[in-house]
Order: C-alpha cells, then sequence, then structure tokens
C-alpha cells in the first residue's frame, strides 16, 4: 500500500498528535475525535455493518488482503454493497507515518465508509473466564458491527475478575469476543475448527499456519483444562499468553505464561510478521 497522499485528501497535521487516532471520512483525514457518522445511518442505528481490523507495523499493513477479501465474504452475507476502500487505508497510512498501530475499516448499511488508525497496546498476559452461551445465530462467522452480544460476554468474564471472555456452547470451546484460542497440549497447536463451529474464520490463525502446525478441532472443557499452554491471536494481539482461566463453577487454573512453546511462537510469528508486511 502507498504511503504517499493523493491530492483530493486533506489531512490536518496540526490538530493531531503522535499517539492520537486519525480517522478517514469522506476523503479526509482528521482526528477520529472529530469524526462522525450520520445519525440516521443504520450502521449507527442498527449495527448493521462490517468492519475489519488488522494490524499495522512501521506504518505498513499485515495481511490486508485476506482482511479484504474476509470483509467482502462479511458484505455478502449481510447482502450489504461494499465500496472501494483501500484508498482509505493509502490515506490513513500516509498520515500516520513509519509507526505500530492497528486500523479499522467500517462500511454501514447506510452507505458511511469510515477508517481509524491508532496505536494499540495489550498487557504481556491474560486471564479468560468461561462464558457458556448459545452463540448460533443466522450470520455466525460474520464480521458485524453487531457486538452486543460480544461485550455482554466480556462485562460477565470482567465481573468474574478476567481480562476476557472465552465462548463455550454445548460444552465446546467457541471463540473470544475478539479474537481465538490456541491450545497447546504435548507440542502440539490446536484452535476451534470454523468450518464446524458458528465462529470467525480467524485471519491471524491462518497467519501462524504458515510457520506452524494448527490443527482445527472441537476443542471441549476437558481438553482447555488438560492443555499446558494457552495463547489467543487477533489481528491486534498475535500471540498473547493466557495465565489463567475461570471456569464456570469458579474453578481456576492456572497456566504458564509464556510456556516454552508460547514463547518460541511470539519470536517466530514477530519475525514473520515483519517479513511479510504488504508493499
Amino acid at each position: 500500500m502507498a504511503n504517499d497522499t493523493d491530492d483530493h485528501t486533506s489531512t490536518d497535521h496540526t490538530r493531531t498528535t503522535r499517539n492520537r487516532a486519525i480517522a478517514w471520512v469522506d476523503g479526509r483525514v482528521l482526528p477520529a475525535a472529530d469524526a462522525t457518522v450520520p445519525l440516521t445511518d443504520e450502521g449507527f442505528l442498527r449495527g448493521d455493518a462490517v468492519f475489519e481490523a488488522m494490524l499495522v507495523r512501521n506504518g505498513r499493513t499485515h495481511a490486508l488482503e485476506p482482511h479484504l477479501a474476509r470483509m467482502q465474504r462479511s458484505a455478502r452475507a449481510l447482502e450489504l454493497s461494499l465500496p472501494p476502500v483501500r484508498q482509505v487505508v493509502a490515506d490513513l497510512l500516509a498520515a500516520w507515518g513509519e509507526r505500530d498501530g492497528a486500523l479499522r475499516l467500517i462500511v454501514t448499511r447506510g452507505g458511511a465508509v469510515r477508517g481509524i488508525l491508532g496505536a494499540v497496546s495489550w498487557p504481556p498476559t491474560i486471564a479468560l473466564a468461561t462464558v457458556s452461551v448459545p452463540w448460533r445465530t443466522a450470520i455466525s462467522g460474520v464480521k458485524t458491527l453487531s457486538y452486543a452480544a460480544n461485550q455482554w460476554a466480556l462485562r460477565q468474564a470482567q465481573a468474574r475478575e478476567a481480562d476476557d471472555a472465552l465462548i463455550v456452547d454445548d460444552g465446546l470451546l467457541h471463540e473470544l469476543p475478539s479474537g481465538a484460542l490456541v491450545l497447546v497440549r504435548d507440542g502440539r497447536l490446536s484452535t476451534p475448527d470454523p468450518a464446524r463451529l458458528p465462529i470467525l474464520d480467524s485471519v491471524t490463525v491462518a497467519s501462524l499456519a504458515e510457520i506452524v502446525d494448527v490443527e482445527r478441532t472441537l476443542p471441549d472443557l476437558d481438553a482447555l483444562r488438560s492443555a499446558d499452554e494457552l495463547f489467543v491471536v487477533s489481528a491486534t494481539r498475535p500471540v498473547l499468553p493466557v495465565h489463567a482461566v475461570v471456569f464456570d463453577d469458579g474453578d481456576e487454573r492456572e497456566y504458564p505464561a509464556p510456556g516454552p512453546v508460547t514463547k518460541t511462537l511470539q519470536a517466530s510469528f514477530a519475525q514473520h510478521v515483519v517479513d511479510h508486511l504488504d508493499p
């Protein structure tokens, strides 16, 4: 993605700082705090919109094409027309400079196209709490802006002093509200299978599978309890170790964070990302 700004784009550098998020609105890059969307837009009123989030390293995106392909699949599932969004990415990167961050693209039913790019950080490890809830819907596995159920699950986990939720449905592990779980046992990696479960097909898991075998399975709570290590992956938090899981029955299991496999993967996947940044 080119890091130069076209003439039609207006960037107000005087109103931004190095650490403040920026946004793309109607061909302009401006402080994210100043970005708006019409109140009548159904993306705002009903969450009827699709989005993607991707990692930015040194001012370049990672896995842009897989993210855009998934966004197109999400748009088809919602019968939503997806306009070109590559210029949004190019303009935001040009304004952001050679820094790290996370870039989010949003397209709503009302036709609003928005982009947000800002810094992102995570703790070195996190704790999860299992949240048992029916997870299948008519649009399972589609990345929409309708995140009320995801946020509800996150609040349940936080009420039990965990950092994030692990969705469990009918005894099977599914996903986090905004990420995928990877289990390590006897040196082997496995993750819930999006082809057989109503979960999002993780772009980051696919990227991880380029350097290590990751088996797609139907893990249950016993698999979770017997895992040697756990880590979470998403576009903005590649290989984040899990140090504890709080189960529904109140039991708590601790895990090495990072364990030896996770620690090795943290380094190797970080290098893989840098080696495969988008042009």
